[in-house]
């Protein structure tokens, strides 16, 4: 996409979630929103991002908005008026998510069962990264990758592949030195046709903490930013997981 405006605005409402979420979709149709195809240029794009520390998990409706903590044109303006509000997902402030993604390259682990065939996706990213696949080093059970821009000696961008069936057996493996920014659990494909990936991964967004747990839910290990992504089609994978480290690193400027 070209340049666009992006601002952050903090309001106090008598409203709830869905009734705010109605509002804005209303003055988006006033403003000549049209949703013709995903990721596209548009007129107008309105979002909750946080609403109180309420955390909403629906096909339709996502709060705190799942995309929020990875791209750095939404949190460096989120700064100027709500710098001290923490995200009840990854537990930290709007002004520790920014200062994160401002320092240094973008930089994501993928949480993955090997049915998802997380190394075949991971190469992809790169290409269409227009970076470099190598290996750093293998640790079993986990194996870390690396990505770094061809032609550059001042970034580095990296992923690892972790099986996520094994997440749980060594706490060693839940250090990683740099820390990721972003920690990306890839959700098996949908088996029930009628049902809605969100739906049928209730439970994995349960346990990622985007919705409220129950007592026999088990934790998740990994602290910081997440991010839940369906992987019923590689292509859009893919396309996510480029699209998150390009949002970590892309240049935001003031235009007052």
């Amino acid at each position: 996409q070209p340049p666009f405006v992006n601002a952050v605005a903090a309001v106090q409402t008598g409203r709830s979630e869905w009734e705010v979420w109605q509002a804005i979709r209303s003055v988006e149709q006033d403003l000549g929103r049209q949703r013709n195809r995903r990721w596209e240029a548009r007129r107008i794009d309105l979002d909750i991002l946080l609403y109180e520390e309420h955390r909403i998990w629906t096909p339709h409706l996502k709060i705190p908005h799942p995309r929020m903590c990875m791209r750095r044109f939404i949190l460096v303006p989120a700064m100027d008026v709500a710098a001290d509000w923490v995200d009840p997902v990854s537990h930290a402030t709007i002004e520790q998510l920014a200062t994160s993604l401002q320092a240094g390259a973008g930089s994501l682990l993928l949480v993955a069962s090997d049915n998802t065939k997380p190394e075949t996706i991971l190469e992809e990213v790169a290409r269409l990264a227009m970076a470099q696949w190598r290996s750093l080093s293998h640790r079993e059970p986990a194996t870390f990758q690396a990505v770094e821009p061809l032609g550059s000696t001042k970034e580095a961008r990296w992923v690892a592949c972790l099986a996520a069936d094994r997440v749980e057996h060594s706490s060693s493996l839940l250090v990683f030195d740099p820390t990721p920014k972003l920690i990306v659990a890839l959700a098996e494909p949908v088996a029930a046709q009628t049902a809605s990936w969100e739906d049928y991964h209730q439970n994995v967004a349960t346990r990622l903490g985007l919705t409220a747990a129950d007592a026999n839910c088990q934790a998740w290990p990994f602290a910081g930013a997440r991010y839940l992504l369906a992987s019923d089609d590689r292509s859009w994978a893919v396309h996510e997981l480029v699209s998150a480290l390009e949002a970590m690193d892309c240049p935001v400027e003031p235009i007052g």
